[in-house]
C-alpha cells in the first residue's frame, strides 16, 4: 500500500474515532416510543339557538340540540339548537404522533332519536360567553363523525382523531368540535347533554375529550446526529489538508501546520 492511501486510510480511523468520542459528549441516546393520553375537559360549552339568534347560554348546565320545522311554506318555522364545545390542547407533547381521539358526552335527555354529528371548526376565536347563532364561526366547518342519541342517562361517544388531525396540521393549540343534527326531526323534539358546569355529586357528566398518542417523535432525530459528527469532522479534514497543499513552503513548517494528531495528514515540508 501506498504511502498516500495509508495516509488516506489513518484519517478515515481518525473521523470514526473522533466521532466516536464525540457520542458521550453530546449524551447521544436512542429516543424510546413515548406512549401517553390525557382526558380533557372543554374549556368552554355552550349551544347556540336559531330561534333566539342574539342569545347566548354559556353558563347553562345543559347543552341543547334540537332540528325541527314547524308549518309549511310560506308560512314555515326552522328551530335549531346546535353545540359548541372547545378543548385546549397545550398539554399534549410537542411531537406526539395522535392514533386516537374520543369525544364523550352524557345524554340526560332524548324526546326521540337524533343522529348527531360531531364537526371539526377551524376557528376557536368564539367563547363561551360570546357566541351567539348570529356570529358563530362559519369557517372550516367539518363533519367527522355521527352517532344514533337514542336512550337517556348514558354516555356516547364520537371518534374525532380527524378533528385533531387538522389541528396538527394547522398548528393550532385548541380544537373546536360543533355537535349538530343536520336533518329536520319531529316537531318539538329535542336532545340534551349535561355541560361542564352541571353539578356534581357521584359522578362527574361534564363532557370530555380523550387523546391518546403512540409516540413522540422527538424534534431532532438523535440517530442523525453520529453520521453529521461524521461528516463534520471530515470536512475539516478535507480543509486542513487542503490549507496545507496551498500554503507556501515557508510557512509548512510553522506551528499552526503541526499535526494535532498522531493519525491525521501531516504537511510537506
Amino acid at each position: 500500500m501506498s504511502r498516500k492511501r495509508i495516509v488516506i486510510f489513518r484519517q478515515i480511523i481518525t473521523v470514526l474515532v473522533l466521532s466516536l468520542a464525540l457520542v458521550p459528549l453530546l449524551n447521544i441516546k436512542l429516543v424510546n416510543a413515548q406512549t401517553g393520553q390525557v382526558t380533557l375537559k372543554p374549556t368552554d360549552d355552550t349551544y347556540i339557538s336559531l330561534t333566539n339568534p342574539d342569545s347566548n347560554y354559556g353558563g347553562q348546565t345543559h347543552l341543547d340540540i334540537e332540528h325541527y320545522v314547524i308549518g309549511t311554506p310560506p308560512y314555515q318555522s326552522t328551530y335549531q339548537e346546535i353545540i359548541w364545545l372547545k378543548f385546549d390542547l397545550s398539554s399534549i407533547p410537542e411531537g406526539a404522533v395522535i392514533d386516537n381521539a374520543i369525544l364523550q358526552l352524557h345524554a340526560y335527555y332524548v324526546s326521540e332519536t337524533y343522529t348527531v354529528h360531531a364537526c371539526y371548526c377551524s376557528d376557536n376565536s368564539w367563547t363561551e360567553l360570546g357566541i351567539t347563532w348570529n356570529n358563530y364561526p362559519r369557517i372550516g366547518f367539518i363533519s367527522v363523525d355521527s352517532v344514533l342519541v337514542a336512550t337517556p342517562y348514558q354516555w356516547y361517544n364520537w371518534s374525532v382523531l380527524q378533528a385533531i388531525n387538522y389541528t396538527q396540521l394547522n398548528n393550532l393549540t385548541a380544537v373546536t368540535i360543533a355537535l349538530i343534527e343536520p336533518s329536520p326531526r319531529s316537531p318539538l323534539s329535542s336532545v340534551w347533554f349535561e355541560s361542564k358546569e352541571a353539578p356534581v355529586y357521584l359522578t362527574d357528566y361534564a363532557p370530555t375529550l380523550t387523546v391518546h398518542w403512540s409516540h413522540i417523535v422527538p424534534e431532532f432525530p438523535t440517530f442523525l446526529i453520529l453520521p453529521l459528527a461524521m461528516a463534520t469532522t471530515l470536512v475539516a479534514v478535507v480543509f486542513y489538508k487542503f490549507a496545507c497543499l496551498t500554503a507556501p513552503k515557508s510557512e509548512k513548517s510553522s506551528s499552526a501546520y503541526k499535526p494535532f494528531s498522531p493519525l491525521i495528514y501531516v504537511c510537506p515540508v
